[in-house]
């Protein structure tokens, strides 16, 4: 819990807006952050609460991610609730609804869907079938926008059947034998030397990813965390199909949890995704959330740039 410090120094008083943290075994570290000689207002504390919370991410997350990116994707988070604040509904309703078809479109595409953008778009905004469509590109479009849809109104926790639900809606009508529903054999993962755990393990190693989010997740920043939550979910690889686009979808989850702008894997970085998850696999976690950072930063910097 954060707490206010008073330092007199002379004839002038201090004010700064502290933290203990545990870093170890019987290991405390200090933060803290200068409020001014004046008493602060609640205005000022809480802005300040912003950045001893940031100074806290570095701490923890240092071994993680390089300090610089955290700073990056607050300021993202700033502008963008500023965006929100000036922007009649209707124009912040189009910009979701932009969002849905652009995170539809290129998590589809990752996985080898053939839409464009613009079919994408015709489907979930227009209702039209766009000529040669597949009915699996095309209801794979159309559970993309379900499942944004579902997170948005989900209230509750991360839990299986909440992960089960929304593998369920990516995978409907599809073709997969079994949507929705932890794994009971073994997989593969075309083009990829990982080979997913025993179908046996997979339950157990579900609830370790749960655990670890709630042991974890004030401690991480919200982009680490999504980024850790995203590539230990696709590891476990814990359905018949649709894995890919179920992780990528709970990576908006714990961000939009969190109070963090949403986020999509562009299509064209596909390869350098890639590559980020095979860093994780062989236990580099450090470049793995770095490289995602680098893989999403195009939408980053176009956001704070408005």
């Amino acid at each position: 819990m954060a707490y206010i410090d008073k330092v007199k120094s002379g004839s002038k008083t201090f004010y700064y807006l502290g933290k203990t943290l545990r870093v170890g075994v019987n290991k405390w570290k200090k933060i803290r952050v200068k409020l001014g000689t004046e008493k602060p207002s609640k205005g000022i504390i809480a802005k300040k609460l912003k950045e001893l919370m940031l100074e806290q991410y570095k701490i923890y997350n240092n071994d993680l991610i390089d300090a610089n990116k955290l700073e990056v994707i607050d300021d993202f988070r700033e502008v963008y609730q500023n965006h929100v604040k000036i922007l009649p509904k209707t124009v912040i309703e189009k910009e979701e609804s932009d969002f849905v078809i652009r995170f539809t479109y290129n998590s589809n595409a990752i996985e080898g869907n053939r839409l464009t953008l613009r079919d994408t778009y015709l489907i979930i905004n227009e209702k039209q079938i766009p000529s040669g469509a597949p009915p699996k590109d095309y209801n794979e479009a159309i559970n993309g926008k379900e499942a944004l849809d579902f997170l948005k109104m989900y209230k509750g926790k991360l839990t299986i059947e909440f992960i089960e639900k929304l593998n369920g809606i990516l995978t409907k009508n599809t073709g997969v034998v079994y949507p929705g529903r932890i794994r009971f054999f073994q997989v593969k993962i075309e083009g990829a030397d990982f080979v997913p755990p025993n179908e046996k393990d997979v339950p157990r190693l579900i609830k370790e990813m749960i655990d670890f989010y709630y042991e974890n997740k004030n401690k991480f920043h919200p982009f680490v965390m999504a980024c850790l939550i995203h590539v230990k979910f696709v590891e476990i690889h814990p359905f018949e199909d649709g894995n890919g686009r179920t992780g990528r979808a709970l990576m908006n989850w714990v961000l939009m949890k969190a109070g963090y702008p949403k986020l999509f894997v562009p299509v064209k970085n596909r390869q350098k995704y890639y590559e980020a998850i095979d860093l994780h696999n062989v236990g580099k976690r450090k470049e793995y959330c770095n490289m995602m950072f680098d893989v999403m930063i195009d939408q980053i910097h176009l956001s704070t740039n408005r």
